[in-house]
């Protein structure tokens, strides 16, 4: 619920920074002082929303063990966005007109990604988790696998594989671990608790 409503919260900042910076652009209701303090008001808003949603998102009981786990398309995706909203950001900046008021919500997406970034970095906010009979993976989002649902568990060449009932596959890259052997630990003792140790299958 608090991760939705974080979501929900980011957004409408972003629209009205929008639907603020439109008014400015096309009547005189917005000094150009004015939008400058609405700017910095409402992108710190912003930018603390983004890192609720965050911490929101990879919210776990604290009393869980947690494996660090950080993917190559978890540094992709902000990569690419922070690029691309700079990229932006900077064809508006050194725009003659008006429209170069646009640069300062590029930068300020731009900005806040790369802050994300770092702060889920440094409090290690993607991660796998075993929590009882439930299997959590958070990275750019959040997986949970129960135990009960696991036709059979796969490891191989570096990676884990869950594969359910449908026989759709949850893949783990434990080549990417720091600590595999720690992961391995976690995953035996999760598996003979949920008496599913049967569903291992040897590489």
């Amino acid at each position: 619920m608090k991760a939705t409503l974080s979501i929900l919260i980011k957004n409408a900042v972003l629209f009205g920074l929008l639907t603020i910076t439109l008014i400015f652009i096309f009547s005189n209701n917005i000094g150009f002082v004015e939008i400058k303090y609405l700017y910095l008001i409402i992108g710190f808003i912003y930018l603390v929303a983004a890192l609720f949603e965050a911490y929101s998102i990879s919210k776990v009981n604290p009393s869980i063990p947690k494996i660090p786990y950080f993917t190559d398309g978890f540094f992709t995706k902000y990569f690419i966005k922070i690029v691309v909203f700079t990229g932006c950001g900077l064809i508006f900046y050194f725009s003659e007109k008006l429209i170069k008021y646009f640069s300062f919500i590029c930068f300020l997406i731009a900005f806040t990604d790369f802050f994300v970034l770092l702060y889920r970095y440094a409090k290690s906010l993607t991660y796998i988790a075993f929590d009882k009979d439930t299997l959590i993976i958070c990275t750019n989002n959040l997986q949970v696998l129960s135990a009960n649902s696991i036709q059979k568990i796969e490891q191989r060449h570096g990676l884990t594989y869950f594969i359910n009932k449908n026989n759709k596959s949850l893949t783990i890259r434990t080549d990417l671990l720091k600590n595999d052997k720690l992961f391995q630990e976690y995953l035996n003792e999760w598996v003979q608790k949920n008496g599913i140790a049967n569903k291992v299958v040897s590489s």
